[in-house]
């Protein structure tokens, strides 16, 4: 498996990824159904509640957003919520929030916003398919729940596809219907799942033989998570019940029947993060206090790079194939 990872500068992102009014009212519509929702609080109260990722018995309570526990694995260093599949369903569900992210204001923005980010996506996976696949044209496509158009658009018209279907996606666009792909999508979407290890086995099943998975998900093992724990504004139930660790990712995708190919963390936030909350960080935390107490910008920017290297950043890709 090849350990790669992609350095980049901290804050050379510009704007925020997200409008802040768009985002305060996708947090409002996820608050509402939760504080309405009977299993809150639950975590706490449960004794050998099994991780998600590993099936490891060894978990306990780590923090509590909006009255929502969440469980971290001793084992896999996992974060997860303790949740039923017919809940996050129906959150999954709320016809306001799908209206929101459908609406146009919502997809301009993420295009203003995202627009770059997406870019060097097709472009990094263009690379990583014809490492892997030996060509990275005319190949059949399925890309699984993806909610912006400006990404679809790009990855349509990137010379990538030969066919391309969009699955499971709340964007009314009619696309193709593939029996198998030689590359399915799953990108930002392995933090609504109860059973990651069944989901990635349907995703397994839906590659032809040697086909290629793409897959990123934020990670509970990041540096940010880990720091601000339920301060965190951009993690919020039920958008997130499931963060597994770099190390819970690689294990999922093995059980799964996939060979890990390469995995990376080039998140350039983590830093900017914890920058901009240190109100929030625990008091015993002497060690991350003392660091943006006496560190100057050149250090932040080297710690982040540290970060993205080991592993260690709050975000992941991964290039996996389907297993012989």
């Amino acid at each position: 498996m090849l350990k790669a990872y992609d350095y980049s500068e901290l804050g050379q992102q510009t704007k925020e990824i997200q409008d802040a009014e768009l985002f305060r009212r996708e947090k409002e519509g996820a608050l509402k159904f939760v504080l309405n929702h009977s299993q809150r609080s639950q975590g706490r109260s449960m004794k050998k509640r099994e991780c998600i990722v590993c099936g490891s018995t060894h978990t306990r309570f780590i923090f509590s957003r909006w009255d929502v526990d969440y469980l971290f694995c001793d084992e896999c260093c996992s974060i997860f919520v303790p949740i039923d599949e017919e809940t996050i369903q129906e959150y999954l569900a709320i016809k306001e929030m799908k209206e929101l992210r459908i609406s146009d204001d919502y997809q301009e923005q993420a295009e203003c916003r995202r627009g770059r980010i997406w870019d060097e996506l097709v472009m990094w996976a263009q690379f990583r398919i014809y490492r892997y696949l030996g060509k990275n044209i005319d190949l059949d496509v399925i890309d699984y729940g993806n909610r912006y158009l400006g990404s679809v658009e790009r990855f349509r018209r990137s010379g990538l596809c030969r066919h391309y279907e969009l699955r499971d996606s709340i964007m009314p666009l009619e696309t193709e219907k593939l029996p198998a792909a030689d590359v399915v999508l799953y990108m930002n979407q392995l933090q609504h799942e109860v059973n990651p290890v069944s989901t990635l086995q349907k995703l397994n099943q839906q590659l032809k033989e040697g086909g290629i998975l793409i897959i990123n998900t934020r990670i509970g093992s990041g540096f940010d998570i880990l720091t601000l724990k339920g301060s965190m504004d951009s993690i919020f139930p039920y958008e997130h019940i499931m963060l597994p660790s770099k190390k819970g990712l690689e294990m999922i995708l093995e059980q799964a029947g996939f060979e890990l190919l390469e995995i990376t963390t080039p998140g350039t936030r983590d830093m900017e993060a914890v920058l901009r909350n240190q109100d929030r960080i625990e008091e015993s935390n002497f060690f991350v206090k003392y660091l943006l107490r006496t560190a100057d910008k050149a250090i932040l920017a080297d710690f982040q790079q540290f970060l993205q290297k080991s592993g260690l950043s709050s975000f992941a890709q991964a290039v996996a194939r389907v297993r012989k």
